[in-house]
């Protein structure tokens, strides 16, 4: 049986071969994601070329996700003399001093990325270190620097993150540097944007400014990381293309026991709206070093598949794991067997009220009802598609469009497998190419009975409007 949800595999030290990377798509990757965190554009620009050869060698859609830094806070350097080697560690009780004044860090006094904190720290602020690692508390602002006391010690090295949890900052949506990356990775031709750090649905109009200054505009998915971005969550799942729930930043800018009510309400809402959406962030964190998950772990990825997630996503299992590959098939074989079991996906609560989202919930009964073979979908912008991917049928759903980026773009949607066919003019030839392609690869056979979900004239975009039960093979047009 086909795998249903869908595994999104960062790229890094560990994976950024081309034999590497050929055996992620094999063991069951359908998206690539290049971390702009991290790497030069040089060696993202080879991770692309390799990603693409993957794909051609074996015959599979897979889409490659450029997800943008953000503006992330961070500490600065300290110093590199012999005594502290640009570490130092904090000691639950000591008093500490971040500046927004350009110094070397010494064990007492580092600098922060955030020049606003002074202004815009208070008394009893919480500031959390290195993913809440380390804890500090502010006990007073003293000019440009903020007085803290280490709640929670540990050690703190160069350039670590620092989160503000409840601190209302003041950074753009799109530092100069993910401006830079993002003019490169559209003119590369990646397939998706992520936007780090979204707090509002605004945030995507800078994006799309790029975008359009570049001339190509590309889906962008929103990764919910800040409390400002569940306060807005369905305004930025109406305004983004798909959702991320990032639950690393999210769990320490939140009280953790809130992130996977969070996440059950992301899922269920981008559904509802036909968005993508992606769980991310320590699903199989333990396979960075061991070459079996932990129990808890399993049952997280378990719980995302059943919660209705189209894709699933590992970071440093495969980016710089020493078990990428197990780790990739250890995902597969979980999501697998939850996809074989009593079907539990959260029901759509609304009624669809729109032509595309009506004739999606009739074709699937159409088909169900029949029980046909699949559901055939003609798409020129993927939104049909989209639309049937998130009633979770269990049908086959094979998409055919005739651009190679919407193909890239639909192997982040669930249960989706995508063709490439030639433009048509009519509905005749339309059905022609689906006999065609699929007693081509053998994927269905003579006289398979399938519903067909497409839009007449062909190669409008938007214009869906028909549903067309056919008998593989046959002239029944």
């Amino acid at each position: 049986m086909t795998r249903r949800t869908k595994i999104v595999c960062t790229l890094g030290p560990a994976t950024a071969t081309d034999e590497r990377i050929k055996e992620l798509v094999e063991c069951g990757m359908d998206v690539a994601r290049m971390n702009f965190s991290h790497g030069k554009h040089e060696d993202h620009a080879e991770v692309y070329t390799r990603v693409r050869k993957a794909s051609d060698a074996t015959e599979k859609a897979v889409g490659i996700l450029a997800d943008l830094q953000g503006p992330k806070i961070r500490l600065g350097k300290f110093a590199d003399d012999g005594a502290l080697n640009g570490e130092v560690r904090w000691d639950t009780g000591e008093k500490v001093r971040i500046t927004v004044d350009a110094v070397v860090g010494t064990h007492d006094r580092v600098s922060t990325t955030y020049q606003h904190l002074a202004r815009d720290a208070s008394a009893g602020d919480r500031l959390l270190v290195d993913d809440g690692k380390v804890g500090l508390v502010v006990d007073q602002v003293d000019g440009n620097d903020v007085l803290c006391t280490v709640t929670e010690g540990g050690p703190v090295s160069n350039n670590k993150g620092l989160s503000l949890p409840g601190m209302n900052v003041s950074v753009p949506a799109l530092s100069e540097k993910d401006i830079a990356d993002l003019e490169f990775a559209l003119k590369l031709g990646v397939d998706m944007i992520a936007l780090s750090f979204v707090r509002s649905p605004s945030d995507i109009e800078l994006v799309h400014e790029v975008m359009d200054r570049v001339g190509r505009r590309i889906p962008v998915i929103a990764k919910l990381e800040k409390p400002e971005a569940i306060d807005n969550l369905e305004a930025i799942v109406l305004a983004f293309d798909a959702i991320m729930v990032a639950r690393g930043d999210l769990g320490v800018e939140l009280p953790l026991e809130q992130v996977p009510l969070v996440q059950k309400r992301a899922i269920q809402m981008a559904r509802e709206n036909a968005k993508p959406v992606i769980v991310a962030t320590q699903m199989l964190d333990s396979m960075i070093e061991n070459s079996r998950p932990t129990r808890a772990e399993a049952s997280d990825v378990a719980n995302a598949v059943l919660d209705g997630a189209d894709a699933v996503m590992l970071s440093g299992e495969t980016s710089v794991g020493k078990f990428p590959m197990e780790a990739v098939r250890t995902m597969d074989k979980i999501a697998r067997a939850v996809e074989t079991g009593p079907r539990d996906v959260p029901p759509l609560s609304h009624v669809p009220r729109t032509k595309r989202g009506v004739i999606s919930y009739a074709a699937r009964d159409i088909g169900e009802r029949l029980e046909v073979k699949a559901l055939v979908a003609f798409t020129q912008s993927g939104d049909t598609v989209r639309r049937l991917a998130r009633l979770h049928s269990r049908l086959p759903l094979l998409a055919f469009t005739p651009t190679q980026a919407v193909r890239s773009q639909l192997a982040l949607s669930w249960g989706t497998e995508t063709f490439i066919v030639d433009n048509v003019d009519t509905t005749d030839h339309m059905i022609d190419q689906v006999d065609h392609q699929l007693l081509r690869i053998g994927r269905l056979k003579q006289g398979d009975v399938v519903v067909i979900v497409a839009g007449a004239p062909p190669g409008t975009v938007g214009s869906t409007n028909m549903i067309h039960v056919h008998r593989i093979g046959e002239q029944d047009h």
